[in-house]
């Protein structure tokens, strides 16, 4: 793949995860301002209601995006996505309050926070998808680990935002401007992506996603299993543990936000390194010792952060990362293979966004229960559970309609 496209691929990438996580930063501000209420409490809980339905769009995103890309096209699919983040950020950012239009502001932040959703849905797996249908195979995995590492920067670049606009000495208004940016720079993607080579899909089929489900029911189960477990080391770390510390008053929140970016910019740079490696030992060969690395030391870790060591902690949460690297980076190659090409975006996009909601979403949640209910130690079980779900999907399976598809 020429640099040019594979630039356009990222960028994009890039603006998509940023302009979907400022919601979440933001959400102590927003929900004042869009769901008043005498108890602020309340507003804030109504406020993470919405950044839900972002979460629940996705896979709806998944399928509309996913068919378009198997019918019409991945570049016209992904012009779409990005145009679509592009408006309804900007939308958010141009949005007045509830003092001044009243019950339409929240609903139009839900819609524009839906729309976000929607097109997340569609962007990141096809990305990955056209990305790696234009490499030759010899570095399927690095190309692969870049594409997500684009993902990570995001993450980053969002994060910078919150710690220089979430400040007391800042304008009331001062929240608009990363949402202003991002959609801004958004539509500089969008010409970016101009240069973009379609996939040729020499037999298109009428319904991807029924031919998914009809044809390759175990790989789109095997994908919903990579993708939840995907994200399951870094919602442990960055939307259980760290929060948790803050909650305790162990950190700040600035101590907090810092922790987060660090360990998001030092997996950043984690990926395309597994990725690169990957295509050396085989993709599926690192990722099972990925998984099988954090189900080893998911234990010693939550071990060292009931004891509350910061830089124990920090040096335990680098060495899990990299054991999650080995996993997600060389993953979207090895998804890409599950499918064949007439039905692969229906296929990747959808099994990914349900995985990541049904196990890597939910983690903090579950890991606060389980925490509450059985002790400190308890989360590492599931983390285990976990990879034991992705060792799962790793294996091979015979049968007509159950082998993995030629890619």
């Amino acid at each position: 793949m020429k640099f040019p496209m594979l630039r356009a691929l990222m960028v994009g990438n890039v603006l998509e995860v940023y302009d979907f996580l400022l919601y979440s930063l933001f959400v102590s501000i927003l929900s004042p301002l869009f769901f008043p209420s005498s108890d602020p409490l309340t507003a804030l809980m109504t406020g993470f209601s919405v950044f839900a339905v972002g979460y629940a769009a996705r896979p709806i995103g998944a399928i509309v995006f996913g068919h378009w890309g198997d019918k019409y096209g991945r570049k016209k699919t992904l012009m779409g996505t990005l145009i679509l983040m592009a408006v309804s950020t900007i939308g958010i950012g141009l949005l007045p309050t509830y003092e001044v239009i009243g019950v339409f502001a929240p609903l139009l932040l839900v819609s524009f926070r839906f729309l976000q959703g929607f097109s997340n849905g569609g962007e990141t797996a096809g990305a990955a998808i056209l990305g790696l249908e234009q490499t030759d195979k010899t570095r399927q995995g690095f190309i692969g680990g870049l594409i997500r590492f684009s993902t990570s920067i995001g993450t980053v670049l969002a994060t910078l935002m919150g710690l220089l606009f979430i400040n007391d000495f800042m304008p009331e208004w001062a929240w608009r401007i990363p949402f202003f940016l991002g959609g801004l720079v958004g539509f500089s993607g969008i010409y970016l992506r101009r240069i973009l080579k379609d996939t040729i899909i020499q037999k298109p089929v009428k319904m991807p996603l029924l031919d998914v489900i009809q044809n390759y029911p175990l790989s789109f189960l095997k994908t919903i299993g990579v993708g939840g477990f995907s994200h399951v080391a870094f919602y442990v770390l960055a939307g259980y543990m760290n929060p948790t510390l803050h909650t305790k008053g162990l950190i700040s929140s600035f101590d907090l936000m810092m922790m987060n970016m660090t360990i998001t910019l030092v997996y950043a740079f984690l990926l395309p390194l597994s990725g690169y490696y990957s295509d050396k030992i085989g993709l599926r060969r690192l990722m099972i010792w990925g998984a099988l690395g954090q189900m080893v030391l998911a234990l010693p870790m939550l071990m060292v952060y009931a004891e509350g060591s910061f830089w124990s902690l920090l040096f335990a949460q680098m060495v899990f990362l990299m054991l999650s690297s080995a996993f997600i980076a060389p993953s979207s190659a090895y998804l890409n293979t599950l499918f064949p090409v007439e039905c692969r975006y229906s296929g990747v996009a959808l099994g990914a966004c349900l995985g990541t909601a049904l196990f890597g979403g939910t983690t903090p949640l579950i890991c606060s229960k389980l925490a509450a209910l059985l002790g400190p130690l308890s989360p590492a079980f599931y983390v285990m559970a976990m990879a034991l779900i992705g060792l799962i999907a790793l294996g091979q399976f015979s049968g007509k309609k159950n082998v993995l598809a030629p890619t």
